[in-house]
């Protein structure tokens, strides 16, 4: 049996091989497809892209005045014993029913809250 191993801390996977001929061969394929030289690919939103939706979601909620809504359902929802979740779903509800799209409900919501308990901490401690 042949191996390669994974180490979080250095970046390389397992693979168990039941003869010496495959991972030969699975070498001679990376080298011949060039496929190590490749740039990795993109896996989610750049830090730039993450800071721009914040921005845009609160931007969006401020002008519409949809930060209140939102942000109340989470602490009407928690107020009463809901879990972070479930208040967490019902603020996002809030915010596609005051007309963000749904793909970006959630994404508002997350961005909302925190800006929230950063700016306004106080607000998470009132009944209401």
């Amino acid at each position: 049996m042949s191996l390669a191993g994974w180490r979080h801390d250095a970046g390389y996977r397992v693979f168990h091989f039941t003869t010496w001929a495959k991972p030969r061969a699975m070498q001679h394929w990376i080298d011949r497809s060039g496929i190590a030289h490749r740039p990795m690919p993109k896996l989610g939103l750049t830090a730039e892209e993450i800071a721009e939706r914040k921005r845009e979601a609160l931007a969006w909620s401020l002008e519409t005045g949809a930060v209140r809504e939102i942000v109340q359902a989470f602490r009407r929802a928690r107020h009463h014993g809901d879990s972070e979740l479930t208040s967490f779903n019902a603020a996002a509800e809030v915010a596609k029913t005051l007309g963000r799209p749904t793909g970006d409900a959630m994404d508002t919501t997350r961005a909302l809250l925190d800006w929230a308990i950063e700016n306004h901490r106080d607000w998470f401690y009132r009944s209401g």
